[in-house]
């Protein structure tokens, strides 16, 4: 099991970072389709084992009271987290660059809106949460062999791997998006009862109202 959970991070790593290099090519929307791709490499791979997606919580976790709420907190853990590395870096001299979803934001109405249905809710959190909290998460437990240990490392691996993802916010950016990570692996394994809907939904909330504010500010 631990053997064939190395050969699949291999290959989740080989197409991940295979695709996100190509930002160096000055490729838009780079990061959605990095990790389409992740996911779609992913599911096959799962396939191939035949893995649950419920085993690596793709449900609910219980009823809607619990979605909304685990919803809200997750929203609040992000922010909190990310503003307190931010602050801190700022007070440091290190503060992170400006996101490149952020940058290279459409200036029209319709141009917005479809960044927000594919960048915000298809590619950041449904993908990002089903890839780093849901398929990563799972490979990287099973490769430190299982048990309360394994899953601390594996929660580090992913929110390494999911800070190092956002390089193009610079050191601090890298920074504080593992750290976000970090927090985040830790809430859905303890808290969260590894329910991927609920972080899901907190985290397209969050970004839907950043950005939303970038635009119209």
């Amino acid at each position: 099991m631990r053997k064939r959970a190395f050969v699949d991070i291999a290959i989740l790593a080989l197409v991940f970072w295979s695709i996100w290099s190509l930002r160096f090519a000055e490729v838009q929307n780079v990061g959605l389709w990095t990790v389409l791709a992740a996911v779609g490499a992913g599911a096959v791979l799962m396939a191939m084992r035949k893995e649950s997606w419920r085993d690596i919580g793709l449900r609910a976790g219980g009823d809607a009271r619990f979605v909304l709420s685990r919803a809200g907190e997750f929203s609040i853990l992000a922010l909190v987290t990310g503003f307190a590395v931010i602050g801190i870096a700022t007070a440091l001299g290190y503060p992170p660059s400006q996101s490149a979803v952020l940058a290279q934001q459409p200036e029209t109405l319709s141009g917005f809106l479809l960044d927000i249905v594919f960048g915000v809710w298809v590619g950041a959190a449904i993908g990002e949460e089903l890839f780093f909290r849901g398929i990563l998460l799972s490979k990287f437990t099973t490769l430190f062999g299982g048990g309360r240990s394994a899953l601390v490392l594996a929660v580090l691996a992913q929110a390494i791997w999911f800070g190092a993802g956002h390089a193009s916010q610079g050191v601090s950016g890298m920074i504080m998006t593992g750290a976000i990570g970090a927090v985040v692996g830790t809430y859905f394994v303890t808290r969260g009862r590894r329910a991927l809907i609920p972080l899901m939904l907190g985290h397209g909330l969050v970004d839907t109202v950043s950005q939303t504010i970038y635009f119209i500010g």
